[in-house]
């Protein structure tokens, strides 16, 4: 650990020791009345990188003013109630945890705040209604004012940008992503290959999240979230793109050797792809010419090899308009001085909120979770007449809200009761022993730092961030600082016992209730898109090209952070589900076409469309449904008919092919099949491809 003690993390620490040492000073000298809850603040808002940490002092404190606002609203209206008014104030704070894992943006903290903050002022007023207005504007006084100074020190002193950090990683995923296209285009993809595809997805989906906070961030350059997505839009079209384009090559490689055209072509976009220039319009418009030359005819009687060709050269040039836009965006956001071209400004404009995974169930299994454990303290506390018990269902509110994004909140919970079981006997120090001989507010501040300035330290390491907040939130809690200096023995080992068992009962339900582990959580995440293809196929879900391409390259980075370390033995869920963004991606093009088909092939399609509706269904419940050769046949006969349109005829034929070979890559090669008097024997489709919907 004192290895990753470098002068950022002391930097932090300070900053965190000096807003808290000036929310303090401001609250003393303005009477709050707890002074404490304005420092626990300080540390719940402080972050490492200024944007992330101002955009949550933002919307931290919309929604300490909501929270405090429907206890306003809920508590003097079931004044003669103490139950329903219990009831109503879990109810609230399970909505809020469900609304706050439906949203994957920084605005899901505003949500999560407007739960527990309802807890911590709406339990406390349950038993004393009429004193629930004065704590509303207590607790909102106190943590704004937290707020506030945990936003003006990290902002002026030594302030870490989220645009230095958003330029470092949008530098590394360029490179990373140019060396992984050229490496694609001129040989077969391995093990290392495929890691590399993983740490591109995830820093994909860093970039958007870093660039979400940066309109709140201290750095002059501020790109617009328009920008952002809109390069978020072209670069994940890349990895798909180059997916199949490995396939195809390999494919085409195995048949014979490459085409003389598109062997020169590849040659020319490697050579291309090494430029760290912005990009070459023109010599991306000779390439794409290239394309075009090396693509063959498709006709009625086309080869496999030519239709696989025709795949491959359609893909080449998206890759390159792909590549080129996302060179352009990336050349501006790196300095959004810069004045945007026409193309970017239209980009932007164009480009609705980012498509990402949402979890319905587990959003409500946690709301659940929380409902329960607070309701196992409420009755404990309603039971013994505990004067205390209100704190105790307050906190395990706050346990549950805080980690409910977790796939295992168990050890941020474990960690946060276990400290503040052994902050009791450090509180009883301070307010026995260090307290009565302080002289001052020096003298304070110094006191304070002997825990603080380590707590911050240890924050900003991202593996010990969790004790780090943990023994913050534990001092500040505990201690409770006053404007005057009293102590009670009984009354703080009360108090402090309650958000202990607090703790320990939501401990104990999140993890009856709640927990999965990681296998099971990338489970879901697989089963989930096998029920969006379901629907995708079935007509229900009407997604374009690039919003599906988008959820998907979040669910493959969410794979990404659910497989282990090292692992034992090749893992299948990331190439499976690279896979289906590849098939979600063709159904979409495939359906697009369908109305300019005959109508005999039309009903082919709709006939395949129905049968991998139910093949995807059953996998998403569980079921293995494995592919025939009638569907196959259905396929086939599609590609044919495709063939015989003149309109957009190679971008028909690239859809089709490529779900053939997806969905069979070892089928026999693709043979022409006349509707009117096909064989009714069907092809044999060969070894599928692995859709179990099993883990490894």
């Amino acid at each position: 650990m004192i290895r990753d003690i470098g002068i950022r993390p002391i930097i932090f620490s300070v900053n965190c020791y000096i807003a808290s040492i000036l929310t303090m000073f401001v609250a003393f000298s303005l009477d709050l009345k707890s002074p404490g809850w304005a420092m626990t603040t300080v540390y719940l808002t402080s972050q490492p990188l200024s944007g992330p940490m101002r955009a949550k002092a933002f919307y931290r404190a919309i929604g300490t003013f909501i929270g405090a606002a429907a206890m306003v609203a809920i508590v003097p209206n079931l004044i003669d109630a103490p139950e329903l008014t219990t009831l109503a104030i879990m109810l609230w704070v399970a909505l809020c945890i469900f609304v706050s894992l439906l949203d994957r943006t920084p605005r899901s903290y505003m949500f999560a705040l407007s739960g527990y903050t309802a807890a911590l002022i709406g339990f406390p007023s349950v038993l004393n209604p009429g004193t629930v207005f004065d704590t509303a504007v207590s607790r909102v006084e106190e943590i704004t004012l937290g707020v506030v100074c945990a936003a003006v020190v990290h902002s002026a002193i030594f302030p870490k940008s989220a645009f230095s950090a958003f330029e470092l990683k949008l530098r590394n995923a360029i490179a990373d992503t140019r060396r992984w296209l050229a490496d694609g285009l001129i040989q077969q993809g391995t093990s290392e290959t495929g890691m590399e595809r993983r740490r591109i997805a995830a820093d994909i989906s860093e970039l958007y999240v870093l660039g979400t906070s940066l309109r709140f961030d201290t750095s002059p350059h501020r790109p617009d979230i328009g920008t952002i997505r809109a390069f978020d839009r072209t670069i994940v079209a890349l990895l798909p793109l180059v997916s199949a384009i490995e396939d195809r090559l390999t494919l085409l490689r195995g048949i014979g050797p490459l085409d003389p055209k598109l062997s020169q072509t590849l040659t020319g976009i490697c050579d291309w792809l090494q430029v760290r220039a912005p990009g070459d319009r023109r010599r991306a418009a000779e390439l794409k010419e290239a394309c075009v030359a090396a693509t063959p005819a498709a006709g009625p009687q086309s080869s496999w090899g030519d239709l696989i060709r025709v795949n491959v050269t359609v893909r080449l040039i998206e890759l390159i308009d792909a590549w080129q836009g996302s060179l352009e965006l990336a050349a501006y956001l790196s300095d959004p001085a810069r004045t945007p071209s026409a193309g970017i400004r239209a980009a932007a404009t164009q480009i609705g909120p980012k498509a990402m995974h949402t979890d319905a169930a587990m959003a409500l299994l946690s709301a659940l979770a929380a409902m329960v454990a607070m309701g196992i303290c409420a009755f404990f506390w309603i039971a013994t007449a505990w004067p205390e018990g209100a704190g105790a269902v307050a906190f395990a509110a706050v346990s549950c809200t805080l980690f409910a994004s977790l796939d295992d909140p168990t050890p941020a919970i474990r960690a946060i009761t276990l400290l503040l079981a052994l902050c009791i006997p450090l509180v009883l120090i301070y307010q026995f022993f260090v307290l009565p001989a302080i002289t001052g507010f020096v003298l304070l501040c110094c006191a304070l730092a002997f825990v603080l300035i380590p707590a911050g330290i240890l924050m900003a390491i991202p593996a010990y961030a969790v004790l780090g907040l943990a023994l913050a939130l534990s001092f500040t809690i505990e201690i409770s600082l006053q404007t005057s200096y009293t102590a009670d023995l009984a009354a703080i080992v009360n108090s402090n016992s309650a958000f202990v068992l607090g703790g320990v009962v939501a401990l104990i339900v999140t993890r009856m209730m709640r927990v999965i582990g990681t296998q099971a959580s990338a489970a879901r995440l697989i089963r989930a898109t096998h029920l969006d293809l379901a629907d995708l196929a079935a007509g229900r879900l009407h997604p374009n090209r690039d919003q599906w391409t988008s959820r998907m390259m979040d669910r493959v980075a969410l794979l990404l952070y659910r497989q282990p370390r090292v692992e034992p033995q090749p893992q299948h869920e990331f190439a499976d589900a690279l896979e289906d963004l590849r098939l979600g991606v063709n159904m979409i093009e495939t359906q697009s076409i369908a109305p300019n088909m005959s109508k005999p092939a039309q009903d082919a399609l709709a006939a395949m469309f129905a049968g991998l509706a139910a093949h995807f269904r059953g996998l998403g419940r569980g079921r293995v449904a494995p592919l025939d050769g009638d569907l196959l046949q259905k396929i086939d006969i599609a590609i044919g008919e495709a063939t015989a349109i003149t309109a957009n005829t190679h971008a028909s034929v690239a859809a089709i092919v490529g779900m053939r070979q997806t969905l069979y890559p070892n089928a026999p090669p693709y043979q022409p099949i006349d509707i009117q008097q096909s064989d009714p024997a069907l092809p044999e489709p060969g070894e599928p491809r692995r859709r179990d919907g099993s883990l490894p």
